[in-house]
């Protein structure tokens, strides 16, 4: 899953915010205590993946490059060697 637009992540922000309310109702739920913590250990998974993606969009929507698509990508020190001239 990779979000590519504003509209995407708002739809996986709601989605979040619908499987936190599902984890939350799970988690306070009676029963085979075996079969609910495989339930919330698969939602917590997803609800991490959803915040790891939100995260993501957010970094590359105000990164450098996101800003300035045309400008010249170097690693930092390059043409110094070592020894730090």
């Amino acid at each position: 899953m990779s979000i590519e637009n504003r509209r995407q992540f708002e739809n996986t922000r709601a989605k979040l915010q619908d499987l936190e309310r599902l984890y939350e109702r799970k988690r306070q739920e009676e029963g085979d205590m075996h079969l609910r913590e495989l339930t919330l250990r698969s939602l917590k998974k997803r609800i991490n993946q959803f915040k790891e993606e939100l995260a993501r969009f957010e970094a590359r929507k105000t990164s450098p490059t996101a800003r300035f698509p045309d400008a010249p990508r170097t690693r930092r020190g390059a043409g110094l060697g070592r020894g730090g001239r």
